[in-house]
């Protein structure tokens, strides 16, 4: 499936644009799959945030609130939908069909726009009676640090998603922060460039210091990493971060370091995982 890189463009229309992009892909894939879109038996959606009764109750990073992207999309078309969280579902997946599939407990981290996770412990999977929970980067890694679209400061997906990286990397080159993940990767990402490097290795910092503080308050014995971070696995950068997470001065139980796997199922974990119903 192709991946749509929330520009300023994009970002601007959001909700039209989300609508529209899902009905497109759904059409495309009845199309290549040659079936009618009547021999659907139900669509499954993921979404990033606090979702509750099949609505987006906020999804800070989308500048979403209170939005019914079911009833909009039941407008176009009328088939039996559900939506979960994104980084929820990408875990479903990835224990049901992916690299969590022998382990009893275990974490899913979702490293993209922002950073999302789930925990399962005992082979079930962590569910809040509340609302959906576990919002991983919104731990505070930095007491009184950058600003967060939550409202607090600090928070871990400040310094240690995948759009932090991009916006440090466009501040240090001073370029328009407005570039695919691709072609961050393919241009950017030049570690013999000093400032570029140290902005990499502070990155790979932050982000061994959240996956410790995690790996220390719940023991798994893996952690799957999945998001578009689940693109880095033959850079230098994923080395990087084993290198830190596996030193036994970054964690409390100096020999219980879990097994660090990407997802199995890439980027696509959480399309998978959206019609998974527990």
């Amino acid at each position: 499936m192709e991946e749509q890189d929330l520009t300023r463009e994009y970002r601007s229309n959001i909700k039209d644009n989300i609508v529209s992009l899902i009905i497109e892909l759904l059409n495309k894939v009845v199309e290549e799959s040659k079936i009618n879109l009547n021999d659907i038996e139900f669509i499954g959606i993921a979404s990033p945030g606090t979702i509750s009764n099949n609505i987006i109750v906020q999804a800070t990073n989308l500048g979403l609130e209170n939005f019914d992207i079911i009833s909009e999309l039941q407008k176009y078309i009328n088939l039996p939908m559900q939506i979960k969280n994104d980084s929820k579902c990408a875990a479903l997946a990835e224990k049901y069909y992916g690299n969590m599939q022998k382990n009893d407990d275990c974490i899913f981290l979702c490293l993209g726009t922002g950073i999302g996770g789930a925990v399962f412990l005992n082979g079930e999977m962590l569910v809040p009676k509340k609302v959906s929970g576990f919002e991983i980067g919104h731990m505070v890694i930095n007491k009184g640090g950058r600003q967060c679209n939550c409202g607090k400061r600090g928070c871990f997906e400040t310094y240690a998603s995948m759009r932090a990286l991009k916006n440090k990397i466009a501040e240090v080159l001073d370029i328009d922060s407005d570039f695919s993940g691709e072609y961050m990767r393919s241009k950017l990402l030049d570690l013999n460039n000093k400032k570029v490097r140290e902005v990499v290795e502070q990155f790979v910092e932050d982000l061994s210091v959240g996956i410790c503080n995690l790996i220390d308050i719940f023991e798994p014995e893996v952690i799957v990493i999945g998001g578009s971070f689940s693109h880095y696995q033959d850079t230098p950068i994923y080395q990087m971060l084993l290198d830190k997470i596996n030193n036994p001065q970054n964690r409390f139980n100096k020999h219980a370091a879990p097994e660090i796997k990407m997802a199995k199922l890439k980027n696509n974990a959480g399309i998978i995982g959206a019609t998974i119903q527990i």
